[in-house]
């Protein structure tokens, strides 16, 4: 399986454990025996989902390191330099020849991860890589579907001004808009 077919899962089961956690919390205060036993049930489902999740997270990093030109474009000098390296040596082996610590290392490249995993959800929805999670909402509601900057502000819970600013940087950010 490639990066980003490792990548989709680790979001599918995500997902499916916050659906898991709502379900639970929907029943938590019945107390019939039913309920009791769709408590335990679903409880176990969610230590099941989420380790199934915590080693799939591990293979999404291992696989990371056979990203394609187009994704390690994606990434500053630093994070594109530590992720090509990370292909052939260890943190530990990076950090000493870039003379940086591990921890250093190690953070960087699972924010090069994230980086990559944003763009490629932004893809997959068909929102423009690159647009800060408050102009991807701002994108959605005016672009895909058609509200109106005062209608956005109401929604968002921001004033009017800040959303027609953000507006202007997404027409910035995309001129064939």
């Amino acid at each position: 399986m490639s990066w980003s077919s490792w990548a989709t899962l680790e979001e599918q089961y995500k997902e499916t454990g916050e659906k898991l956690k709502k379900a639970k919390e929907k029943i938590k205060d019945r107390n019939d025996t039913c309920s009791l036993v769709d408590k335990e049930v679903i409880g176990g489902m969610i230590g099941e989902v989420n380790e199934t999740r915590r080693i799939i997270k591990r293979k999404v990093m291992y696989e990371f390191n056979s990203l394609s030109d187009e994704e390690l474009s994606l990434l500053t000098d630093k994070q594109r330099e530590i992720a090509e390296l990370r292909q052939r040596y260890t943190y530990t082996e990076i950090a000493k020849m870039l003379g940086m610590s591990s921890k250093t290392i190690f953070t960087i490249f699972k924010q090069a991860v994230r980086k990559v995993k944003k763009a490629k959800r932004q893809r997959s929805e068909g929102i423009p890589v690159g647009l800060s999670p408050q102009q991807e909402k701002i994108y959605v509601l005016h672009f895909k579907k058609g509200m109106e900057c005062k209608q956005i502000a109401e929604k968002l819970g921001s004033s009017y001004g800040n959303v027609r600013k953000q507006m202007s940087k997404i027409r910035k950010m995309l001129p064939n808009l």
